[in-house]
């Protein structure tokens, strides 16, 4: 750690001298913003291990090693949220699915309709309002989104939360013909 006065005079200059190479090194990987917070994390990781004590063309090759293993870093890590999101995007369309599947299994009643409307009301004011554009307005996640000013993600969430909330109300029926009918009686 830089402790005394010349050593922390080099510090700042070894962190002033590469801060912004390293900086520009680490855009062509990942967005400005993470490249600045990826930069700091390396120097203050390095610092506290006194590796500014290395000869200056040995610290500029570990800087630039370890920018490009903290980029790599984030960019896996990145991907693996990317993953989560997307399984969960495409878990609720493959439910949406095998739902509308045995959509030929029950006759359409309007007694049905009318019990899942009041269970529709159940839910909570905006899970409400974004089913109902979804299912009654047949609006898509992405319009929904734009409409209320949501991300789509968020969209996804709150239909998500509503048909499992909704599927457990009607566990012997076949949930989805129920939405079907939202459709054909509207």
């Amino acid at each position: 750690m830089c402790t005394n006065k010349d050593t922390e005079v080099y510090c700042r200059h070894i962190y002033l001298e590469y801060a912004p190479m390293l900086l520009r090194f680490a855009e062509k990987f990942v967005s400005s913003f993470f490249a600045e917070d990826i930069v700091h994390d390396v120097f203050l990781k390095l610092w506290d291990r006194q590796v500014f004590l290395l000869p200056e063309n040995e610290l500029k090759r570990l800087l630039y090693v370890s920018v490009r293993n903290a980029c790599v870093d984030y960019l896996r890590r990145l991907t693996l949220e990317q993953e989560v999101v997307d399984k969960r995007a495409l878990q609720l369309k493959l439910d949406e699915l095998d739902f509308f599947e045995a959509s030929d299994e029950v006759f359409m009643r309007k007694d049905l309709l009318d019990i899942l409307m009041r269970k529709v009301d159940d839910l909570p004011e905006r899970s409400r309002e974004i089913f109902r554009l979804s299912y009654i307005e047949g609006m898509r996640n992405a319009e929904i989104a734009d409409k209320l000013g949501l991300s789509v993600r968020t969209v996804e969430n709150q239909l998500y939360r509503s048909l499992s909330y909704l599927r457990k109300q009607f566990p012997n029926l076949r949930f989805m013909l129920l939405i079907l009918l939202i459709h054909n009686c509207e």
